[in-house]
């Protein structure tokens, strides 16, 4: 007897496609105020909306759900991402833009997914309203379209609690829960405010009010896709790439501490370990590579060094991908600290994927801590975050996490490897995939140029980039057969 409930799993992928199409007919509006062919956003908006309608009513309309599983919520988060990155292929397959469907699904799989990495070989070449679908499915899929859903749409009942918790990311979310739908909203709330600083802040600076909007949905989801195939070097400002380091520093923290920062809560943002530890490993790393910079230049511009070293380093650790210019050509040496920072990326709770600062804390203390245990054998010595004790299962469950998720980027660079991508290329597509990063190496190139690669590397790369979206676990557990068991 299969105790799955479909109505659920129908509920939420119907409300993620609805929640689609009105984005798509928000971009066939733009289209159309720029007279562009508007005709390919709104097919492209019924199609999702009637896909959307038919599981949102066999769902039952009036249905409420006051018991839902963590079986539901695993195949209701991946469900609608997967969803929503095939019918966000839509536009950018009927306008001709991709030249096969692989191509669209993967440039719509890498927007919503925030990675950054791209299909386009000529970005200048597209028209304005693809470019704008670009930047909108990454602010969607930045704070995540399943909280997005729970905002607009409190039709949950009890599954709200499960849903958000296979959806964020983070070790516990207690202190984040007076009600899933009100915090949702609060969270969005607080998305929608810096998304609207920023776009007054880029608009202040060189860029016309199209590249900020555009640049903003990339800047605060992390996503890193830009207007300009040149990226930000085509503005080559100071300011601009300035307000981008603050925002991409911003998107990349937990936006719970961000939210009890808006209310006043400073020594709670202040004195979280997991921030501090993240700002220490950008000071650090930002100043290794400005002093190699530096060295190797003969000690001159000493200010630009830093520039670049920091701009890079918070470009790539939060793991936007934005670029001033081509560091692939740099010695090998400097790849070390940026594959590093790849696999780390941004804090628990954020827009960034990888394997999150939080859980490379817990488990260097766990490391450090069990030295200390083989010499004292009865000491019991707990591993501690903000000064409370992580219990035994918490700590195994995030050993599992990060054994799995090294396997996967190790089976993944054979994979790629065989499908007839470059060695060094394979392993950074598959780091860059899984942790959302969207930094490519050689062929490939510096903003992730992927245009060149095989079809099975192609559906293979928006798997893995789904799989390190939604962490892992919530995609593979489908793959168990005792998930399909009563």
């Amino acid at each position: 007897m299969n105790l799955i409930n479909w109505k659920f799993v129908f509920r939420v992928a119907g409300l993620t496609l609805l929640l689609e199409s009105v984005f798509m007919f928000l971009t066939a509006g733009v289209s159309l105020y720029l007279r562009e062919g508007v005709a390919v956003f709104v097919f492209s908006a019924l199609l999702t909306l009637s896909a959307g309608l038919i599981p949102f009513f066999l769902s039952g309309v009036k249905t409420k759900f006051k018991i839902v599983g963590k079986k539901e919520s695993c195949l209701s988060v991946t469900f609608a991402w997967v969803s929503f990155a095939v019918f966000g292929a839509l536009p950018f397959f009927l306008s001709g833009q991709a030249d096969s469907f692989a191509d669209a699904v993967f440039e719509s799989t890498s927007g919503i997914t925030t990675t950054g990495a791209s299909v386009f070989t000529d970005v200048n070449a597209l028209p304005k309203s693809i470019l704008f679908w670009r930047s909108l499915i990454q602010w969607l899929g930045g704070l995540g379209i399943i909280v997005f859903s729970l905002a607009l749409f409190p039709l949950m009942g009890g599954g709200a609690a499960h849903l958000f918790d296979s959806e964020t990311t983070g070790l516990t979310h207690d202190k984040f829960r007076p009600r899933i739908n009100e915090m949702a909203v609060r969270l969005w709330l607080v998305y929608l405010s810096l998304t609207g600083a920023l776009i007054l802040l880029l608009a202040v600076g060189k860029m016309s009010i199209f590249d900020a909007v555009c640049h903003a949905f990339s800047t605060i989801s992390t996503g890193g896709f830009s207007t300009k195939g040149a990226n930000l070097a085509h503005w080559d400002s100071i300011y601009i790439e300035t307000v981008t380091c603050i925002f991409m520093l911003i998107g990349a923290t937990n936006f719970a501490l961000l939210y009890f920062l808006f209310q006043g809560k400073f020594k709670k943002f202040f004195c979280d370990e997991e921030l501090r530890w993240f700002a220490a490993i950008i000071l650090v790393t930002g100043s290794f590579i400005a002093v190699c910079l530096q060295w190797g230049r003969g000690w001159e511009d000493a200010l630009g060094s830093v520039r670049i070293a920091f701009f890079r380093v918070i470009s790539v650790i939060t793991g936007t991908g934005f670029s001033t210019g081509d560091f692939v050509g740099w010695r090998a040496a400097y790849w070390i600290p940026f594959i590093f920072l790849m696999f780390i990326c941004g804090c628990a709770g954020s827009t960034s994927g990888g394997m999150k600062v939080i859980r490379v804390v817990v488990l260097t203390k766990n490391t450090f801590y069990e030295f200390k245990r083989l010499v004292h054998p009865r000491a019991v010595i707990p591993v501690r975050i903000n000064g409370e004790v992580l219990s035994f299962g918490t700590v195994q469950r995030l050993l599992a996490f990060g054994f799995l998720y090294i396997l996967i980027i190790f089976a993944s660079w054979g994979i790629l490897v065989f499908s007839g991508m470059p060695f060094m290329d394979a392993l950074v597509a598959a780091l860059s995939s899984l942790g959302n990063t969207g930094l490519g190496f050689a062929e490939t190139g510096l903003s992730g140029g992927f245009s060149g690669i095989s079809t099975f590397a192609e559906w293979y790369m928006a798997f893995l980039m789904v799989v390190g979206r939604v962490e892992i676990f919530t995609v593979l557990v489908l793959f168990i057969p005792a998930f399909w068991k009563n």
